[in-house]
């Protein structure tokens, strides 16, 4: 396993991921738009009627499912190829065809209504490309940023993404409505809504991408040595992926935590619903708040939460020493949070235990990216992050299933709290173990590798 030495980023580096950061959040927007129109089409368009939840539901629940899966199935695949063909160009390619595709659909709607099962093939398509597109951009943060501001350029893209969710759902019904704010005279009469426009400005900003893209340098390790085919590549590669972890218990020991944090703190959109059901409905009615007034206000906190997380991580630039504090303190915040939320009664308490919870979530993120990034050698990136985003993802379903299972027999409150304690648990067993302690310590951590066989 060994490792070719690199020089460190070139000095225009941080120049070079601004724009590149500021080219792909304009795509990630867009990306966001399109999801949400994708799931008024079906809803508006494909199954209207009263009659038709049963299909809506299955539809819906399609679009999350195969995003789920592709998310751990293609995971290993993606990052083989970052780390075999030049980052690049991988995105690039990635950008081209995503653009390519949703012009292509937009323009399928706006002649005709797009059948579900088109629907799930595009969806299909296009989150696999952006599942290769997420392997290649995040191994080529280390090729370009220095070191210490690897912790800051994940909390930006952090930002993005919870920045991209606030604001998609107005800019995707501003869309939509344009036949109607337009008065649908000529050709705009024909269309039952403005999907076709959210998907067009999706297409035309992953082109954007490309085309910023296109004139970045962003420089690719030497690639991995060829095994005899793409079969054996692959299975060198998750190989490799998952020895370079076993020999590392720190950074093993790192991804557990964040598998156990992700099982915890999947379902908080599904939380929302439960408690405002069921643990909330005294509160409520006492102060004349409706299911969906109540169901507002705690989102929309929980966005902000969220955005204002990635706000400060992004302005701070988190620890310079001692990283993993960055994680595992805000853990136990989250623990606490979700303690708080599961046991409160009290409609605002809920929601600021909500905000609590989710506020850190990026600055744990950015931490932990930081540390993978600066500790796996840039060469090998793809293909052990692979099996980090194996790992992390897997446990998003199985907490989903768990606590949408769990709470048809059980309040859901004491459920979430029990969770809560469980993440909090898990954190002050890594705030306590030394091993975890020195995670940052590149020396050590190769020091460990080396003593079981490796290096």
């Amino acid at each position: 396993m060994a490792s070719t030495h690199l020089p460190g980023a070139p000095a225009s580096g941080w120049r070079t991921f601004l724009a590149l950061w500021g080219s792909q959040s304009v795509s990630q927007v867009g990306s966001f738009v399109s999801w949400f129109a994708l799931n008024v089409y079906v809803a508006q368009t494909l199954y209207p009627h009263p009659d038709q939840k049963a299909p809506l539901a299955l539809a819906l629940g399609a679009f999350a499912i195969a995003a789920t899966l592709l998310a751990v199935v293609l995971a290993p695949i993606a990052g083989s190829v970052a780390d075999r063909t030049h980052r690049k160009r991988v995105m690039l390619v990635c950008d081209v065809l995503s653009g390519v595709l949703t012009l292509g659909m937009a323009a399928l709607m706006f002649a005709a209504v797009v059948p579900f099962w088109l629907l799930l093939a595009f969806v299909i398509a296009t989150q696999s490309l952006s599942l290769f597109h997420e392997a290649a951009l995040e191994s080529s943060y280390a090729m370009i940023v220095p070191e210490e501001q690897l912790t800051r350029a994940n909390g930006m893209m952090q930002t993005t993404r919870q920045f991209s969710g606030l604001i998609a759902p107005t800019i995707a019904t501003l869309l939509i409505g344009v036949p109607t704010l337009l008065h649908g005279s000529g050709w705009l009469a024909s269309l039952r809504d403005g999907v076709p426009f959210a998907l067009l400005v999706d297409g035309v900003s992953f082109l954007l991408a490309a085309l910023v893209l296109g004139l970045l340098a962003i420089p690719s390790p030497p690639p991995a040595e060829d095994h005899g085919g793409a079969a054996a590549n692959l299975k060198a590669d998750t190989r490799l992926g998952w020895t370079y972890l076993l020999r590392r218990p720190p950074l093993l020991y790192l991804l557990i935590g964040s598998a156990v944090v992700n099982f915890a703190t999947a379902a908080i959109p599904v939380y929302q619903t439960l408690i405002t059901t069921f643990t909330l409905q005294a509160d409520r009615a006492a102060r004349g708040l409706s299911f969906p007034a109540t169901l507002a206000i705690i989102d929309t906190m929980t966005g902000l939460g969220m955005f204002l997380g990635g706000l400060t991580i992004s302005t701070w630039g988190g620890l310079k020493r001692r990283r993993v504090l960055g994680i595992l303190i805000p853990t136990l915040v989250s623990g606490a949070g979700l303690v708080l939320m599961g046991l409160s009664g009290d409609v605002y308490l809920t929601a600021a235990a909500f905000t609590l919870t989710v506020f850190v979530m990026p600055i744990s993120q950015a931490h932990s990216a930081g540390i993978w990034q600066a500790q796996v050698p840039r060469e090998l990136q793809g293909r052990v992050f692979a099996v980090r985003r194996m790992v992390a993802r897997f446990t998003v379903p199985l907490g989903m299933a768990f606590v949408s299972g769990v709470s048809t027999t059980l309040p859901p409150g004491p459920v979430i709290a029990v969770l809560g304690v469980l993440v909090m648990i898990v954190g002050t067993l890594q705030l306590l173990n030394p091993t975890v302690q020195r995670v940052d310590d590149k020396a050590y951590v190769d020091g460990l590798a080396a003593a079981r066989g490796g290096d």
